[in-house]
């Protein structure tokens, strides 16, 4: 097992190194020694996006768009006897305007005209509610404005985890079956259960999601109902995270893997959603992913015996779509000019720059760029019939590229904001303003200052590196000058990014109400055609932050001045010191994410039984306590203590009160046995963190004892 930091979440723009490795993945198996074998090919995708159009770079290569992807597809399909078609949700949502303005009809019409024989629901498909998913699906009026009526998919969708209220029974049709050169193959369907939490209440009103142990039920019984008629090939269109690093594949793809029976019937799960690579084997089921937006697509290779419909071997190789020497296909060429036809602004240049508004130095201080992306952000429509934002927040590592010098496209848009992300407004008190931006300046596990300064629209603020983070806003106000009141609710808009948390902004979980709205790049796109109307797009610096440098006569401060670690770094030291690599699945936190540099260690730990979480969450980025450390390392040890005995041990201190009470064994076990001392005098300071050293000494005492 790794545990190697991981350097950001998956997205399209990745090393083009990787991505060529990852067209060798697969070979799981060998060719079949028996003839009579039946092999067929499963061609697919994930994660479209209504990408019609969008050229991606794929390190310093073009890849993707509909014209580029079809010609692969079309060319996979037309060299095996034997295959399918399919796609694994997401297919639309987070859409380029090409598609969304035509409420992704023209995507269902490109996967119509391809020939696809089956899809699953992706969480984006909830986006606008049950009553447009079901006219996009099986046609008919969008309910959304009624501009657009659907013709419905040609094809087969399948979900077997979204219950409608209602009835009590699944959403569409939990599975099909698809024959192909003389033998069965089943499709089981299902979306991440992490939906509801994706999407706008609206958009999952009338229907719930099952939970993971009743996901694997319903995988179990479908299975069956598929053994009975026949069928022993089956595969699952999870649209469920799932990552291969290293050989080892992680993700709730994976844990749906090892859920299920070792002799389930099912061979492959196909996984989505976080864009990224996978193709691996977990517990005898193989699971792949294609990153996203066409950049690439995966050929699974099912070697079928036609007496048993078993499968013998299976495989799977991830193919990237680039575009240099691959001819455009028509049919998807006439797709895409029906649309632009229709929509003639986007063909045109939606302005120009004289190549000022740029993104630099956006983790440090104010950015031309960042100002207009945050004032799009605040007067973002969210359907609630309510003015803009008080204010709104971007994050640095969001904007993932300069608007160019010359004109500017859609195209370039799309390149700055790719991810697709929602926007949410918050209801927010100045005190949370206040320690959002505090929240800014973290630190990495190594000490080192890790800073994303936040880009901001409807307020102004100075920040002193002369003081400590908590004192370090010395003034916020709105744009006028009036101070902002810290008991006071604001409304403020962020992407959902950060709205769960991402990049150390916890304090908005804890915002007071949330909205989910419009994609970024349908309102960047907007307000840049709204307010300059095809002109000179402008935007500057403009006194919104004010950083005062930390005085060079003294000893710089560093941006974060806490000295305790967190309990995800106290977790990595100790898996690391006991040199733990028993399990190769994502830890079940709902706060730890499977690319996360700590995953590893957390799942670690987990299995080892040393933490269990509170409430589902982790905590990981919070101080560890005292307490907290003593009641994880008392599971090293075998010497039990009576409830009397810890009580008399923990009295003997004079802060022995305030040690909590299911740490009071934990602490006194630790005490017996010479490892925990008091802190200061006679003091156990229960709540106080632990310093990096003071952390590792309590863990190498705790590691002897249990040797001893």
């Amino acid at each position: 097992m790794s545990w190697k930091k991981v350097l950001g979440k998956s997205t399209i723009r990745v090393a083009t190194t990787a991505l060529l490795l990852s067209q060798l993945f697969g070979a799981v198996g060998s060719v079949s020694a028996a003839g009579k074998d039946v092999e067929v090919h499963l061609i697919g995708i994930n994660d479209l996006h209504g990408q019609l159009d969008t050229t991606s770079m794929v390190g310093d290569k073009k890849a993707g768009t509909a014209p580029i992807l079809a010609t692969y597809l079309k060319e996979a399909q037309a060299k095996y006897k034997n295959s399918l078609l399919f796609h694994n949700g997401d297919s639309v949502g987070a859409s380029a305007p090409i598609s969304s303005l035509d409420r992704d009809e023209p995507t269902m019409e490109w996967m119509n005209m391809m020939g696809f024989d089956v899809g699953s629901l992706g969480n984006h498909e909830f986006d606008q509610g049950i009553a447009a998913l079901k006219a996009q699906i099986f046609g008919g009026l969008d309910p959304k404005e009624g501009k657009v009526t659907h013709a419905g998919a040609k094809f087969d969708y399948v979900n077997a985890n979204v219950i409608e209220t209602s009835t009590g029974k699944p959403l569409i049709k939990p599975y099909v079956i698809k024959e192909v050169g003389g033998v069965k193959i089943g499709f089981i369907g299902l979306v991440t259960k992490a939906t509801p939490s994706k999407v706008s209440p609206t958009g999952t009103a009338g229907v719930r999601f099952l939970s993971a142990e009743e996901e694997v039920a319903a995988v179990n019984k479908y299975a069956k109902e598929l053994q009975d008629q026949g069928v022993e090939t089956i595969v699952v269109l999870a649209h469920d995270p799932a990552t291969t690093k290293e050989g080892v594949t992680t993700g709730e793809a994976a844990d749906l893997a090892k859920a299920l029976p070792a002799d389930s019937p099912v061979d492959v799960i196909v996984a989505g959603d976080n864009h990224a690579l996978a193709n691996g084997e977990v517990n005898g089921k193989l699971i792949v992913q294609a990153y996203s937006y066409g950049t690439a697509f995966e050929d699974i290779k099912l070697m079928i015996d036609p007496a048993t419909g078993d499968v013998t071997e299976k495989s799977a190789t991830v193919t990237t779509t680039f575009q240099e020497g691959v001819k455009e296909d028509p049919e998807s060429l006439a797709i895409i000019k029906k649309s632009l036809d229709k929509h003639p602004e986007l063909t045109k240049p939606v302005g120009s720059t004289d190549g000022s508004v740029t993104r630099t130095d956006a983790y440090n201080n104010e950015a031309p760029l960042g100002n207009l992306i945050a004032d799009a952000m605040r007067q973002a429509d969210f359907g609630d019939k309510a003015g803009e934002a008080d204010f709104a927040f971007m994050n640095p590592g969001g904007i993932r590229a300069d608007l160019p010098q010359g004109d500017v496209t859609f195209a370039d848009l799309a390149k700055i904001q790719p991810f697709g992300n929602t926007l949410v407004k918050l209801e927010l008190t100045g005190k949370q303003i206040q320690t959002l931006l505090q929240q800014q300046w973290g630190t990495n596990a190594d000490g080192t200052p890790n800073t994303k300064t936040l880009q901001v629209s409807g307020l102004k603020y100075t920040a002193d590196f002369n003081k400590p983070v908590a004192e370090r806003v010395t003034s916020l106000t709105l744009e006028d000058g009036t101070p902002i009141d810290p008991g006071k609710t604001y409304t403020a808009v962020v992407n959902n990014f950060m709205a769960a948390g991402g990049d150390n902004y916890k304090v908005l979980v804890d915002a007071k109400s949330s909205l989910a709205g419009p994609i970024d790049l349908d309102v960047f796109y907007q307000y840049i055609v709204d307010t300059f109307k095809g002109g000179a797009i402008q935007a500057k610096k403009e006194g919104r932050i004010t950083n005062i440098a930390a005085s060079t006569e003294q000893q710089p401060e560093t941006p974060v001045t806490t000295e305790f670690i967190s309990r995800a770094e106290f977790v990595s030291t100790l898996v690391d010191m006991l040199k733990l690599n028993e399990v190769a699945t994502a830890p079940a936190f709902r706060d730890v994410a499977a690319d996360a540099a700590y995953a590893d260690a957390i799942a670690e730990a987990a299995h080892a039984g040393f933490i269990q979480g509170y409430g589902g969450n982790f905590n990981p980025d919070r101080d560890i306590t005292r307490e907290e450390a003593a009641t994880i390392l008392a599971k090293l040890l075998n010497n039990p203590i009576s409830d009397k005995n810890a009580a008399t041990i923990i009295a003997g201190f004079e802060d022995g009160k305030t040690v909590s009470a299911y740490a009071i064994k934990s602490m006194a076990k630790l005490i017996d046995k010479g490892i925990l001392s008091a802190a200061e005098k006679n003091l156990l300071q229960p709540k106080q963190g632990l310093s990096n050293n003071d952390a590792k000494a309590l863990i190498q005492k705790a590691i002897a004892a249990k040797a001893s």
